[in-house]
């Protein structure tokens, strides 16, 4: 079994009809999750790339994801709310996020992603207590370092559903080995991400191995509890080579498995520290 933290699928395909019945151009649907064997899927909206059409696609993904849980069957899906513009400006979520990050890339009124230079906001830190205190965790992932030393000083468990190893691939997107250990000791699970430019410093080189390779580091640096996948599939136009993919996914755990993990091991990264995170 395979749990995904973090994929932009919901925003990305044409209609429901297009996930339940495959073949488009989306690298997730419902036959390929199936084959796969990923029984849980973390599909976030984000609004805050599209400046220009805000509602539209908030309208559009919020449709597509309350449809698409309602045929999923056997593939549960599960909303996360990726930059809270959304709420900022009253627009309906389509159920409570399972995750939440505060920010996408840049600055909103509730702190700084990787593009801003501030922290968090009195509001972000409000709204982060609310989140935490109606059960919704908190995602660390496009915080910037100052924002992301806020939302850890609240003292509560944080995750980060879409990030690597900044030792491996120095990008601000990915997290200092000091962080990787502060989210493991609070509970939390950093989710090892496809996106090549955060896999390796040339972008273009990456492969399954570099994804299996940060994955191990993490472990080693945060404890084999600590790291789980969240691929950022359809958020991303490029993937590492060999994975063109949700069905190529097992790629990733054969490579662990070829570095010498035991099946148990491979299991928590799989899925089993997702599910113990967020308690399902």
């Amino acid at each position: 079994m395979i749990f995904d933290a973090h994929c932009d699928t919901m925003v990305r395909i044409e209609s429901p009809d297009a996930f339940v019945s495959g073949g488009g151009r989306c690298h997730a649907d419902l036959p390929g999750l199936r084959e796969a064997e990923v029984a849980h899927l973390v599909t976030a909206l984000c609004i805050e790339p599209y400046p220009e059409r805000l509602a539209g696609v908030w309208e559009h993904g919020a449709r597509n994801f309350r449809e698409c849980s309602g045929l999923s069957g056997d593939v549960k899906l599960h909303f996360a709310l990726e930059g809270c513009m959304p709420l900022y400006l009253g627009m309906e979520m389509p159920e409570k996020p399972l995750v939440a990050s505060l920010t996408w890339n840049g600055d909103n009124p509730y702190g700084s992603g990787i593009g801003g230079t501030g922290g968090l906001t009195s509001q972000g830190v409000a709204l982060a207590r609310r989140f935490h205190a109606q059960g919704t965790s908190l995602d660390a992932s496009h915080l910037n370092d100052i924002s992301r030393r806020d939302l850890l000083s609240l003292g509560f468990p944080v995750c980060a559903t879409h990030c690597n190893s900044r030792k491996l691939c120095d990008s601000p997107r990915n997290l200092p080995d000091a962080d990787l250990r502060e989210i493991a000791a609070r509970g939390g699970v950093t989710g090892v991400t496809l996106v090549p430019d955060f896999l390796c410093p040339k972008g273009e080189d990456a492969s399954v191995s570099d994804v299996a390779r940060h994955i191990e580091y993490i472990a080693e640096v945060a404890g084999i509890e600590a790291v789980g996948l969240g691929s950022d599939f359809d958020g991303i136009s490029v993937l590492p080579r060999g994975i063109r993919g949700v069905r190529d996914i097992h790629l990733v755990f054969s490579e662990l498995s070829g570095m010498g993990w035991n099946a148990e091991d491979i299991a928590k990264v799989s899925s089993g520290n997702w599910m113990r995170f967020f308690s399902l």
